[in-house]
């Protein structure tokens, strides 16, 4: 059985990722992700994943402008922050 699920990214990561399937052969975005996956719980999150670290919302905010990302998605990303018990 297979289940499906939903991602939505900003378009510049998506053309990123992209990029990544056509030069590494994957057959498609699904299969892209998969891998990722498989890789996760194969090696563990303490290998896989990068740890957090809290940074203040004004840098946040300055950095996503400065790589050009649209204001819309910065405003919703700080709004998620903001909303996030992390930042409470």
């Amino acid at each position: 059985m297979i289940q499906t699920i939903n991602l939505s990214l900003p378009v510049d990561l998506a053309q990123k990722i992209d990029q990544e399937i056509k030069k590494e052969g994957y057959v498609s975005r699904s299969e892209f992700f998969r891998t990722l996956v498989r890789f996760y719980f194969l090696l563990g999150a303490e290998e896989f994943l990068v740890p957090f670290r809290k940074k203040p919302l004004t840098e946040i905010k300055k950095a996503l402008d400065q790589e050009g990302h649209p204001p819309a998605f910065v405003k919703s990303v700080v709004a998620g922050f903001k909303k996030s018990s992390l930042y409470q």
